[in-house]
């Protein structure tokens, strides 16, 4: 996949996903990417259950998450519904977000997606 090895030149968006779904683990989003032939995630950072922050592609690379935003975004994929996450994810998600707003000052919005199976 080209967008694997391709550096972003903009960041203007960071892009918030949930899965839906509580017991997703980034052993399992590593695994889906490389189903679909992906290296590496398609998402920057991932946060499970427990708050634990990982890292998939590096922040400096172009996603593949969202095609509509992939090149001008970081995205962030949390393990839970967004209205159902625990203390500990939101502490990690607020942290991160802080970071990457101070990180890419070109940020404009932060955009949440909601999975609708």
């Amino acid at each position: 996949m080209a967008n694997e090895l391709k550096t972003r030149e903009t960041t203007k968006i960071i892009l918030v996903h949930f899965t839906g779904d509580a017991s997703v683990t980034f052993g399992q989003v590593r695994q889906e990417a490389s189903q679909r032939g992906m290296s590496e995630t398609g998402v920057h950072f991932v946060i499970e259950r427990d708050g634990k922050l990982l890292m998939g592609r590096h922040q400096s690379k172009v996603g593949s998450h969202y095609p509509e935003y992939d090149d001008l975004s970081v995205g962030i994929l949390v393990a839970a519904v967004r209205d159902d996450m625990n203390e500990v994810q939101s502490i990690a998600l607020t942290l991160l977000l802080e970071k990457l707003q101070a990180d890419y000052p070109s940020i404009e919005s932060i955009k949440y997606v909601y999975r609708t199976e």
